[in-house]
């Protein structure tokens, strides 16, 4: 399983590290940006993408994940905006949380979809596409966004539209670590 993350100046990597690790299990991770060079999380860790954009055959896609962040330099990219698009069309689950949903106003690809972000006035100045709904996460179909403080729902119900554990007791035990870190003795 191949899982591509968008990496851009300033995105914020504690939201996706979870999902990462989860999706670790199952495949390669193929950090993606739109030009070479190194870029700096919010955080302040400095990281050099695996590839770039233009490099993507969005048919070797199985799951692609955006972070929050400023996206406002990437919110403009017709390139960006084509692959979501295409990702969109191919009904590959395309993952956002916080400001990342913005991308997908802008991609347009909300349509008839209910969704959910911390920047939901910025939202609507990018599209009148889908319905809001205040949530931590929100899952439809192959769309699935969160709010910044829901990054552990986030990697979770990522987990089960791609599905990755293997039965309800490996959720459930993903479930007790991961948010309530009650551990087996």
């Amino acid at each position: 399983m191949k899982t591509y993350i968008l990496l851009f100046e300033g995105y914020v990597s504690f939201e996706i590290m979870l999902a990462c690790y989860f999706m670790k299990t199952q495949g390669d991770i193929i950090t993606v940006a739109l030009e070479k060079g190194p870029l700096q999380s919010y955080e302040g860790f400095s990281v050099n993408p695996s590839a770039l954009l233009n490099e993507i055959d969005p048919s070797e896609v199985d799951l692609f994940i955006i972070p929050g962040g400023n996206v406002t330099a990437v919110l403009q990219r017709p390139d960006l905006m084509n692959l979501l698009k295409e990702l969109n069309e191919r009904k590959t689950p395309i993952a956002a949380i916080c400001a990342g949903t913005l991308l997908l106003g802008q991609a347009q690809v909300l349509e008839s979809k209910t969704f959910t972000t911390n920047a939901e006035s910025e939202m609507r100045a990018v599209t009148a596409q889908g319905e809001y709904v205040n949530q931590g996460v929100v899952v439809d179909g192959h769309i699935i966004t969160a709010k910044a403080n829901a990054y552990v729902d986030f990697g979770i119900e990522i987990g089960k539209v791609m599905n990755i554990y293997s039965g309800p007791e490996d959720l459930e035990e993903t479930i007790q670590v991961f948010k309530y870190f009650n551990v087996k003795a």
